[in-house]
């Protein structure tokens, strides 16, 4: 049902089932009607409400053995939208219906039963960005959030569960279908395929699956004490941005675009040819056909498929006190990966002068975090020093010195700390398998390069 509609007797009976509940499966619907659980949903679409199982209590919980091919709804379940979009509604009865809103998903959070979401972290986020005057952060921390596309990865960490149709084919056998919503009741379309409400009732089966086998394979623990308090921390951290300073980015992004266009110009002057910098096809022919340069340097590296000479930068390191050319394009294809990736890249990612990067928990088999628009694990805390031509007589040549990071402007009051592990994976291998060697290492604090001082004891 939707929320709307009911009386005050009505809500107080809601609020009464969310007291008694056991779990809480629920899905973002979007503008265009589509849900978290559609692989085609639009992601710049944006949130139009909530739909919420409320899995109510039960003399008959479901064993570890259920197979989630074995549905059966409980009769006692309630299925509620919550709009969460702005009401074209009297004021009163619009900020009414979202204290109502609030109260319901305040409940959920508070309950300390399993709000089970399929992609977790964006329904967190969303709640924040919402309801971030009335929910906090530290509301949403002390909740108890199951993923089962968390859970599905860490069963079987090189399969990224992209999508809920991907996750659900390895649990049911029959075809399976989406359903919509209606976006403007808020009600679940009657199809022949299964409702959103059954689905979301699979959902629930398929997370007791997955905890169970979780349990087998003794990966509980880490699922529950480290994977899901992550969800919430990222959730967290997506809600809050990044000043950029603008003027700077763009000032930058000059410095380096005209160092790439006099780059460009030497480049072409020392080949006695205009060429693309960019191409290696093209580079290789004036490197090696014209100017020959790799008969005068052995053994040097080709590519996998065709054997030509490559173009990489560890060749062109051997190369660069033959001729001026591969130094040219050795600080060339510096610039131009400082330019396009961190500094051009950065005002693709900008909103009203912010940034605030998306963060992917099962983007990796290693379990590493991966971030996109941006990638802000990727930007270099490496400067790098380019030389200013003055066109000025008797003015000398500038040396600018340009790092990405310094483009980050902090809020004011406070201050960035930038944190580090120090050799972290290699610790976790000491310690788990105990070699006297390695600990030896990490024990003696006149040791400053443990990889270099491993390399000479082979």
């Amino acid at each position: 049902c939707d929320i709307r509609s009911l009386g005050c007797e009505e809500k107080r009976e809601l609020l009464a089932s969310i007291e008694q509940a056991v779990a809480f499966v629920t899905t973002m619907i979007f503008q265009d009607g589509s849900s978290q659980l559609n692989s085609e949903q639009v992601l710049t679409s944006s949130v139009k409400g909530v739909v919420v199982l409320v899995k109510s209590q039960t003399d008959h919980p479901c064993p570890h053995s259920y197979s989630s091919t074995d549905y059966a709804a409980n009769e006692n379940d309630k299925l509620i939208y919550l709009k969460m979009e702005s009401l074209s509604l009297w004021e009163q009865e619009q900020q009414a219906h979202k204290k109502f809103v609030w109260q319901v998903l305040f409940q959920m959070l508070h309950c300390k039963v399993p709000i089970i979401c399929f992609n977790a972290k964006d329904f967190l986020r969303t709640v924040l960005q919402v309801y971030g005057n009335e929910i906090s952060w530290k509301q949403v921390a002390d909740s108890i959030v199951l993923d089962p596309r968390i859970a599905a990865w860490l069963i079987n960490p090189s399969d990224t569960v992209p999508s809920f149709e991907c996750l659900i084919e390895k649990y049911f056998e029959k075809p399976f279908s989406m359903g919509t919503v209606n976006t403007d009741t808020g009600t679940a379309r009657k199809a022949s395929h299964p409702n959103l409400g059954m689905n979301l009732e699979k959902l629930y089966n398929i997370m007791m699956d997955l905890a169970h086998d979780l349990r087998v394979q003794g990966l509980w623990k880490l699922f529950y004490t480290l994977e899901l308090p992550l969800i919430k921390i990222l959730a967290v951290m997506e809600t809050h941005k990044i000043h950029v300073n603008k003027q700077e980015l763009k000032k930058t992004s000059e410095i380096l675009g005209l160092r790439l266009k006099e780059l460009e110009q030497e480049a072409h002057q020392a080949a006695g040819e205009r060429f693309l910098l960019t191409s290696s096809s093209q580079l290789r022919e004036v490197l090696f056909e014209k100017l020959k340069l790799h008969a005068l340097c052995e053994k040097l590296h080709r590519t996998e498929i065709q054997q030509l000479v490559s173009t990489s930068e560890v060749v062109l390191n051997k190369l660069q006190d033959l001729h001026p050319l591969p130094k040219i394009i050795l600080e060339y294809r510096q610039v131009h990966k400082m330019k396009s990736t961190y500094v051009d890249g950065l005002r693709t990612c900008m909103r009203k002068g912010f940034i605030s990067s998306t963060w992917n928990q099962t983007g990796t088999v290693t379990g590493r975090l991966s971030a996109k628009h941006p990638n802000i694990q990727g930007i270099s805390k490496h400067p790098i020093r380019i030389m200013k031509k003055q066109y000025i007589k008797g003015k000398e040549e500038e040396i600018v010195t340009i790092s990405p990071r310094t483009l980050f402007v902090s809020k004011k009051g406070y201050t960035f700390l930038a944190a580090d592990f120090s050799h972290i994976e290699l610790r976790i291998l000491a310690d788990l398998s105990s070699e006297p060697e390695l600990l030896k290492l990490f024990q003696e604090p006149e040791t400053t390069d443990i990889f270099s001082t491993l390399a000479s004891q082979w």
